[in-house]
This record gives C-alpha cells, sequence and structure tokens, in this order.
C-alpha cells in the first residue's frame, strides 16, 4: 500500500483523478482517497496538521513490510530553481527547532535530489532559506511517519511552485505542476514498493543468521538491532557484495553498555567503508 499525505486538495486533485481514488465516506476526520493500493489524505496546511493527519491514517491501518509513506507537494525555493521542477528530499531542516532529518533514499531513480526547510509561517525573503527549497509540512510529515515505519519507507517528493520573494504561487497552475511530473513519480512509486518487496531477499539466509549471532552477542535493542539492518542494507545496497566478511569482525558476549556501544560503533563503521 502507498500512503500519500498531501496538504491541498488543489495538489491532491491531479493525484486522486491519475490513480482514480474514490473518496472515503466512513472517515469524518478527514477528506481521505482510495484505491485498491493507495490511500490519500488531505491534511491542512502546517506541520501540526500534516503530522497528526499522518499519524491519523498510518494508525488506523495494519501496515505491511512492503507499505511506503510519500509526502507530495508544491515548494518554493530559492531563485535559481526552475519553477515545475521535481525533487526526491534528502534532508529536511526545521526552521523553529534548528533541527535537521535525513531521508533514507536506498533505491536508485530519476529524479534530482535536494533539502528542504520547513517553516511555521510563509517566507517573503529568500535569505531567511538555509536550504534549497521551503515549505510549511515537511518536517511534521518526516517525525509523524518515522513513528510507524522505517526511514528508507519514507518520502517526500516535492514540485516547485514559486520563487521566494519572486513570483507568487498562482493555485490555478498548482494543480497543472503536479500533474505534469505523475508519469515520473509514478514510475518511482512502483519502483520503490517493488525494492520493499524484495527487501527480504536482498540478505541470504547466513547473512540474516549474522545479523542475528550480532544482535545476540551485544545484546542489542530493538532499535539498535534496526540500525544494525539497515546499516548491512545500505552496505549491500552501495556496493552489491555480501555482509558476510562482519564473520571476522565478530565479537563474544559483551558483559556492559560500555563494551556494546564500542563494538557496536566498530562494526557500523566496517559497514561504512
Amino acid at each position: 500500500m502507498v500512503y500519500m499525505a498531501v496538504s491541498l486538495h488543489v495538489e491532491a486533485k491531479p493525484i486522486i483523478e491519475y490513480y482514480d481514488l474514490k473518496k472515503d465516506l466512513d472517515d469524518r476526520f478527514y477528506q481521505i482517497f482510495k484505491s485498491d493500493n493507495m490511500t490519500l489524505i488531505i491534511t491542512g496546511v502546517g506541520k501540526i496538521a500534516c503530522a497528526v493527519a499522518t499519524s491519523h491514517i498510518l494508525s488506523r491501518n495494519l501496515l505491511f513490510d512492503e507499505d511506503i509513506v510519500i509526502n507530495m507537494g508544491i515548494c518554493g525555493a530559492k531563485d535559481d530553481v526552475q519553477i515545475g521542477t521535481a525533487y526526491i528530499i534528502n534532508k529536511i531542516k526545521d526552521a523553529s527547532t534548528g533541527k535537521d532529518y535525513y531521508t533514507d533514499v536506498l533505491l536508485k531513480h530519476e529524479f534530482y535530489e535536494n533539502s528542504i526547510e520547513t517553516f511555521d509561517k510563509p517566507i517573503e525573503d529568500a535569505s531567511e532559506l538555509e536550504e534549497a527549497l521551503c515549505d510549511m509540512e515537511s518536517s511534521g510529515f518526516y517525525l509523524s511517519a518515522s513513528k510507524y515505519v522505517e526511514q528508507h519507507r519514507i518520502f517526500l517528493i516535492k514540485v516547485v511552485s514559486d520563487r521566494v520573494g519572486v513570483d507568487i504561487v498562482d493555485k490555478n497552475v498548482v494543480s497543472c505542476l503536479i500533474e505534469k511530473n505523475l508519469d515520473k513519480i509514478d514510475v518511482f512509486i512502483k519502483r520503490a514498493q517493488d525494492f520493499m518487496k524484495n527487501e527480504n531477499e536482498i540478505f541470504k539466509r547466513d547473512e540474516l543468521d549474522l545479523i542475528d549471532e550480532i544482535s545476540c552477542n551485544l545484546k542489542l535493542t530493538k532499535s539498535l538491532r534496526e540500525m544494525l539492518y539497515k546499516a548491512c542494507l545500505h552496505y549491500k545496497v552501495r556496493t552489491g557484495k555480501d555482509i558476510l566478511f562482519l564473520k571476522n569482525n565478530a565479537v563474544g558476549t559483551v558483559n556492559n553498555k560500555k563494551e556494546r556501544g564500542k563494538y557496536f560503533e566498530l562494526i557500523l563503521s566496517y559497514l561504512k567503508q
């Protein structure tokens, strides 16, 4: 299943038409549109509204390993970015907290990648921007979605609608900007779904056994085990090699958190090489 969060109906309209989504009349709280393979929720504007709506849709459904979650919509940009360009977001900055969040795009794709900054209100001066793009939803969406699914199953696709301080957003062309990118976006979605379906086939049985062995020896918590799994996945996708070399660097059972931290960081360093 593809779960998609979109802030405005004008952004969602071409997506609804492209995928022939039907309105869910049972939900009293949000406008939700569905097909057999996609659920789209219109969140409203702002990071808090987006976070709440994203949590609403993800918490009410049984999630599977192959499901992906996407935030789709328009964004502003600095004046050297072309209007109508679609980007995959690889970094999110929250302007009000100063915190940075990094997405985990493992699969190959045809988009350019870029960073985005989320503001609490519209800005009119590009000098306020630290990143290339800006919006009002990305950080809220990402923080909410990451509570339900792993980072590499979360994607943000943003289409530039205006240059900050130069253009005024024309709501009449917003749908058109989204629509022009939908064929390319559809290819990406299908590729992402295929990647998630085949993710478990990336590792051989002895590699999964090795991950289990390391996790057991180091007495890893659930979150640390997920971090180890993801690091191994990154290594395999990036290099095309197996992870069995870690056998030569395996350690016995650790006695305390300090030992665990030391050996865990050492293993992660091997996987980053």
